[in-house]
């Protein structure tokens, strides 16, 4: 059993970058390691046994998501419970409300170590796939209907941003984009398909191909216009144009609550391949 005494618990360093990013990749091969030089900690003793970092939640101002871990030859000996109780202590002062943490398996050690500690369900997300884009349904030709792409990126950004907002601000899955969030990670103005209707942009897909993977997220139709069928002509004509581009198969999300988007999905041939569950907790000040 480690002497807890013999540990410190101090901010990361430049130094610790190989350390941490080789631990992340330990502990969650899935993910890509990322963290916030600023909100990073590490517990040393002569060698590196574990770290936590807080990565911002884009548009959910206070929220921070949780990561880290530590290295499997150290844990069960109470170096994450004695971390995280350092490091909550220290957010009590800080502008910080509320920390998430995404697990795929409610019976994971890490669930019951988040749970134990005070954490609890907020949500659900399911992950769909349609595993194949060959058969796709016609895209369905209206006279006043048609997608397409902008070749000015500034008008897609701007586009994009508003139709989100008069997508999603009413619903609890809302999750404001900046424009230069946006811009910090669209490749090019072509990867998000809008739909026009009467030359009016009522509906956005933003898509990703990673693979011959091609992700569709986020996808939307603006509140006045949900539940006419636009929805199916976009994520059909999105479907197309991701086969077009090479990918093979097509993956979407949405909250397991979410009735009407899990209806459309699975109706052109997704299948419910994940479950998320985020866990968060709200902090005392």
């Amino acid at each position: 059993m480690i002497d807890l005494t013999t540990l410190t618990i101090r901010p990361f360093q430049t130094t610790d970058t190989t350390a941490v990013h080789t631990l992340s990749r330990l502990l969650t091969p899935e993910k890509t390691p990322y963290i916030d030089p600023q909100r990073t900690w590490v517990v040393v003793n002569g060698r590196f046994l574990a770290y936590l970092t807080l990565l911002p939640v884009p548009g959910l101002d206070g929220v921070f998501e949780l990561e880290g871990g530590v290295h499997p030859q150290w844990q069960r000996q109470g170096i994450g419970s004695w971390l995280w109780t350092s490091i909550q202590a220290q957010l009590n002062h800080t502008p910080i409300h509320q920390l998430s943490y995404c697990v795929t398996d409610m019976n994971s050690p890490t669930a019951h170590f988040l749970q134990k500690h005070g954490f609890t369900v907020e949500h659900e997300e399911w992950e769909l796939i349609r595993p194949f884009l060959t058969n796709l349904p016609p895209i369905t030709d209206l006279p006043n209907v048609r997608s397409a792409t902008f070749s000015n990126r500034n008008r897609a950004i701007k586009t994009f941003c508003t139709l989100y907002d008069n997508s999603f601000a009413t619903y609890p899955w809302y999750q404001p984009y900046t424009a230069a969030e946006v811009a910090a990670t669209l490749a090019t103005s072509q990867d998000i398909l809008f739909l026009r209707r009467d030359d009016i942009p009522i509906g956005f897909a933003w898509l990703h191909i990673e693979d011959g993977i091609g992700e569709i997220e986020p996808f939307g139709i603006v509140d006045a216009w949900q539940g006419h069928g636009y929805g199916r002509i976009l994520l059909t004509a999105a479907l197309h144009q991701l086969a077009q581009h090479g990918a093979t198969s097509a993956q979407i999300g949405a909250w397991h609550n979410n009735a009407p988007a899990l209806h459309l999905y699975q109706s052109l041939g997704f299948q419910h391949t994940n479950t998320l569950t985020y866990l968060a907790l709200t902090l005392k000040k």
